[in-house]
């Protein structure tokens, strides 16, 4: 890649990520949602989009929105690599709260290297979601599709590994402090009608179904 992110302004970056994570599927952001999120005028947006048109990071859908190209896409989850592996880093290195790692990784993505970048997930064993179990692009610039599903979905004797929760903050919080959380590795080891017997390193855990069934994992083979 002969054109790095670090030659990107920053403006620019924050474009390229807003985009990356508010698509659903293919479908065009609307400039109005951008408005919002970065507390601008449609006509800033407009022109800030038309520019990066230009310069072929994304296309314009007149009354749609736009899409990142292959060449935005690639920047943008580039950045957002940066992003997570910080946030991640922050959460169980640092002991930060959620919202605190999100503000200082945001300023920590624009100045981190490549190299940097590759460092840390190293020294965070390759983390496949950031602390909301969104994932975290390879350093190819890429999302790998990860098979998901409910905690209640596997059998006796399955490892799998945390990817979100999808409980209140509080909740969150609860099944942090019993070891589940994205990133963990869990064990499940009796199912009955009404709860689930996990185990998370060396300690067991009984867990209610109406939580399992909130928590999102994928099979660690």
């Amino acid at each position: 890649m002969t054109e790095t992110v670090a030659s990107l302004s920053e403006n620019v970056q924050m474009y390229l990520v807003a985009i990356a994570r508010s698509r659903e599927g293919n479908q065009p952001v609307p400039l109005s949602q951008l408005a919002e999120e970065f507390s601008i005028s449609s006509s800033a947006v407009n022109e800030m989009c038309r520019k990066l048109e230009k310069e072929g990071y994304l296309t314009y859908q007149p009354y749609k929105g736009v899409l990142l190209t292959p060449r935005g896409e690639e920047k943008a989850y580039y950045i957002l690599r940066r992003h997570r592996l910080w946030e991640v880093f922050l959460v169980e290195k640092l002991n930060y709260n959620y919202e605190d790692a999100h503000g200082t990784a945001c300023q920590l993505e624009h100045s981190t290297s490549r190299a940097l970048a590759d460092h840390l997930a190293i020294f965070l064993g390759h983390p496949k979601v950031n602390p909301q179990g969104a994932p975290i692009p390879s350093g190819m610039g890429s999302i790998e599709s990860i098979e998901q599903a409910p905690l209640t979905s596997f059998p006796v004797e399955q490892r799998v590994h945390v990817l979100r929760c999808e409980e209140l903050e509080t909740t969150q919080a609860f099944l942090a402090e019993q070891g589940i959380r994205p990133g963990s590795v869990l064990v499940i080891k009796a199912v009955t009608d009404s709860s689930l017997l996990l185990q998370i390193g060396d300690q067991r855990v009984i867990l209610a179904n109406s939580l399992a069934e909130n928590i999102i994992v994928e099979p660690d083979n």
